[in-house]
């Protein structure tokens, strides 16, 4: 299950006891996974990440968007996690100038990773430090990125945030995180960002996290999915690695179908009787 925080109980939907109860994903980073599912291969220092995804442009003409994803620190698919609640925590702010001012406890509160106000962060903190730090270092690059703002489809480089924070970990001073102003921008314009229930996507594993996403983003536009390649849907979207057969990148998908069924986001549809 999730690994993003060592410690706490899970939020349910009887009891969620964090003020922000959503995340907020972009919807074009959706399309396509920042990095393997697999920590062995992300998780080195260096790490340099392709990936592409298909779009239609205004004249319905088919299109590939190409994507790299630089990460001289690596990084963690669970980092995800970090960076959507943080987001969401910053655009929840009334006037947040694309800033936020907050302790590590206060954070770890909103997303969930903290159940009272006087338990301790304990390993937590370190785990969320260590995601911000490898977030931070992330440089993005696509060639074919859909600007909200603009109406248009561009060529983009961005990174995803910077942090000042105290040396002593101790310290009860706010961290600083302030947003990159291209990625924020399109993450404030109409449109172009996705608000999702943040615990029961902390509740789930990380593929299932980014097939919840991904899904959420199709449904809450079109009542009918588009048809998925496999392959692609399982290395590009997924993460999975792309040396594995396709028999097995099929179990693996149907895996994650299984467990947004069983968590009571997708259902089969009539006349089916399995996810296979």
């Amino acid at each position: 299950m999730s690994d993003a925080c060592t410690s706490g109980t899970p939020a349910t939907a009887k009891g969620r006891y964090f003020a922000n109860q959503s995340g907020v994903t972009q919807l074009s980073l959706v399309e396509h996974a920042l990095c393997p599912l697999d920590p062995h291969v992300s998780n080195q220092p260096g790490f340099v990440h392709h990936a592409s995804y298909f779009f239609s442009d205004k004249s319905r003409n088919r299109k590939k968007a190409s994507v790299r994803v630089v990460c001289p620190d690596g990084l963690l698919a669970s980092d995800e996690f970090y960076l959507w609640g943080l987001l969401a925590v910053t655009l929840n702010q009334t006037e947040s100038g694309g800033e936020l001012f907050a302790t590590p406890h206060y954070c770890l509160r909103q997303l969930g990773c903290i159940e009272h106000a006087t338990d301790k962060g304990g390993r937590n903190y370190v785990v969320f430090r260590e995601a911000v730090e490898r977030l931070a270092a992330v440089s993005y690059q696509n060639d074919c990125f859909y600007d909200p703002v603009r109406g248009e489809h561009r060529r983009v480089g961005f990174g995803f945030l910077s942090y000042s924070l105290p040396l002593d970990t101790a310290s009860s001073r706010a961290w600083r995180f302030a947003w990159d102003p291209i990625f924020f921008e399109f993450c404030q314009a109409v449109g172009s960002a996705l608000s999702f229930d943040l615990a029961t996507y902390r509740q789930l594993d990380r593929a299932s996290r980014r097939l919840y996403l991904l899904l959420k983003k199709v449904f809450w536009r079109h009542d009918l999915s588009p048809a998925f390649d496999l392959r692609h849907l399982a290395v590009n979207v997924l993460g999975f690695s792309d040396t594995l057969e396709t028999w097995k990148l099929k179990q693996k998908v149907v895996r994650c179908v299984q467990v947004l069924l069983d968590a009571g986001i997708l259902r089969l549809a009539p006349g089916t009787a399995r996810p296979a």
